[in-house]
């Protein structure tokens, strides 16, 4: 009888255990930018060579957004725009579908929240929302009609805003959430002090 109750219990503990450190995970990717990072740990935040959806390579150097108007719809300037951070990619070697991946620091999460608002558009007919959340919210907006239309991605996550744009993705929005998934862990890694390693093959495991 002992033998029984002495089980059970070292079941019920792991169980326990098991529970905790899934919660730990999910507080950890939710965790929000709140940090004025510089403009070094935005470059290093957004990805690189390997670190890509498949069929993707950098097209050339990782750029400094100069212009606040970059992170706007219209050529408007943001309000409380900081500075920012971009790259962009061949897909097999070509310029024809393309893909692009642009971060924004703003000073106040509230600034970033309306810059957001503003930069996703308002056509709720053609958002998804994803089927994993990333950062504090995120829509995706796919152009209907041709089946090489574009897919765009927003995240906003504390002071940053993030956007993805994935040329002919034929309304798959798997890869621009995977993306914006991917750019926000390493923004993540460099305000802990650590250096971004995260990858979207990393990313789609973690979302299946």
């Amino acid at each position: 009888m002992s033998r029984m109750r002495t089980t059970v219990l070292t079941v019920a503990l792991g169980t326990l255990a098991l529970t905790s450190c899934s919660s730990g995970s999910e507080e950890e990717a939710a965790k929000p930018i709140t940090t004025q990072l510089g403009q070094g740990e935005l470059t290093q935040a957004v990805p690189g060579q390997g670190e890509l959806i498949p069929g993707f390579a950098p097209y050339h150097a990782k750029d400094v957004i100069s212009k606040a108007e970059y992170c706007a719809r219209e050529d408007k300037s943001p309000k409380g725009w900081v500075r920012g951070s971009e790259g962009s990619y061949l897909y097999n070697g070509s310029t024809t579908n393309m893909m692009e991946v642009s971060i924004c620091l703003y000073d106040t999460a509230e600034h970033a929240e309306s810059a957001y608002k503003e930069w996703k558009g308002k056509e709720p007919d053609k958002e998804q929302a994803p089927k994993k959340a990333v950062g504090d919210e995120t829509a995706l907006v796919v152009n209907p009609g041709l089946s090489e239309s574009s897919v765009y991605g927003f995240t906003r996550s504390g002071v940053v805003t993030i956007r993805v744009k994935v040329d002919g993705a034929g309304g798959d929005t798997t890869g621009t959430r995977d993306m914006l998934a991917t750019t926000l862990k390493r923004l993540q890694q460099v305000q802990d002090g650590k250096r971004a390693t995260a990858t979207a093959a990393e990313e789609a495991k973690a979302a299946k």
